[in-house]
């Protein structure tokens, strides 16, 4: 990408859990919502949508990518659907060529497999879902295998035909906040996106890593580059400023393990006010420790990379990283506790990057 020319934008979603209505079923609203903006994308000319995957975390729903993506893929019409990341190695890889293959026979050149290396989850989720002992290499070697009916003839998995899956291949993408995933995107020819909404510190050297390593593919002439970026954006850039350090307060006390959902500024008050009166640094929501310096300084060096602010702002501030960075597409993700408010600042992001 040219310092002149506006990347292609799209959605990263985690389906953020908040709370108010309905009470009674906050994972419901929160998928409900997921729909909403997968459609509000693709009405307002986002070019991809894509689902994370997360365990063990009550303030995201999305644990089970292709489900989700199933739902999504058919409640829209156009916007390519996809993970980011399904986490290969909580998975048997004929297992995804099966699911992924089954997508993209349903709806043939929309579906993106995004795969990741990390867990999703501390390790106590991780072993609760029964990680493979195989490095992430060896298992995607397996998949691609898988899909493409590559085996060799001795192979033990040479008479295993992936149905669906052989011969409805999505486009696979790889995942990754360094540089082991960019260089192995590279030398396989396939895009590569970079986790900037929490690793932005790593992100040029991982691009250049993955430059450096490419090699043209049947699935890729040349390097593509997706960056996701986290972004508040509202009608001023005052009033993003409050969202984002109502975000900021969920997202460490869901870090710390204290919350089920994001809370409003009103709420967070009062539970810190309930935290601060017990005197022994607990909360009276499950006897869980409330957050510590380091997980609120983790947080504040994330959210320090993100784009906040009136959409000039954003706007200006998303051109600038995707010329520093020459980004073909910029990923937006946009984590907050106002459903509303969410959908509004994907709007005005919209907006702002189809202004000429």
């Amino acid at each position: 990408m040219t310092d002149t020319q506006t990347p292609r934008i799209s959605v990263l979603d985690h389906s953020p859990v908040s709370s108010g209505a309905p009470l009674t079923a906050p994972l419901t609203a929160a998928l409900q919502h997921s729909t909403a903006l997968a459609r509000l994308a693709e009405e307002r000319g986002y070019f991809r949508y894509w689902v994370a995957e997360h365990h063990g975390r009550p303030w995201m729903a999305g644990s089970t990518p292709a489900t989700l993506m199933a739902h999504v893929a058919a409640s829209t019409t156009t916007i390519r659907v996809g993970s980011g990341a399904l986490l290969l190695s909580n998975y048997a890889p004929l297992s995804v060529v099966e699911q992924f293959g089954m997508l993209e026979a349903l709806h043939p050149g929309r579906i993106d497999l995004g795969l990741g290396r990390a867990a999703g989850g501390d390790a106590i989720a991780a072993h609760a879902l029964r990680r493979t002992a195989d490095d992430f290499d060896s298992s995607l070697a397996e998949l691609l295998a898988f899909f493409q009916g590559s085996f060799p003839p001795e192979h033990p998995y040479g008479q295993v035909r992936a149905t669906p899956g052989q011969g409805s291949m999505p486009a696979v993408w790889l995942l990754g906040s360094g540089t082991h995933s960019a260089r192995l995107a590279g030398r396989l020819g396939l895009p590569y996106a970079h986790g900037g909404h929490f690793a932005a510190a790593s992100t040029e050297e991982a691009l250049s890593s993955y430059r450096a390593a490419f090699r043209p593919s049947a699935a890729l002439a040349a390097p593509y580059v997706l960056v996701s970026v986290g972004v508040i954006c509202a009608d001023t850039d005052e009033a993003a400023e409050r969202i984002n350090e109502t975000a900021a307060r969920n997202m460490i006390r869901g870090l710390s393990g204290v919350g089920d959902a994001f809370l409003s500024a009103a709420e967070l008050d009062a539970a810190e006010r309930e935290n601060a009166a017990s005197g022994d640094n607990r909360t009276a929501t499950g006897g869980r420790n409330a957050p510590t310096d380091g997980e609120a300084m983790y947080v504040r060096d994330v959210l320090a990379s993100h784009v906040v602010g009136s959409p000039k702002t954003v706007r200006a501030g998303l051109l600038r990283l995707a010329a520093r960075w020459g980004a073909d597409e910029l990923m937006i993700t946009t984590l907050m506790h106002d459903y509303q408010a969410r959908l509004r600042s994907y709007e005005l992001v919209a907006d702002a990057m189809a202004t000429s």
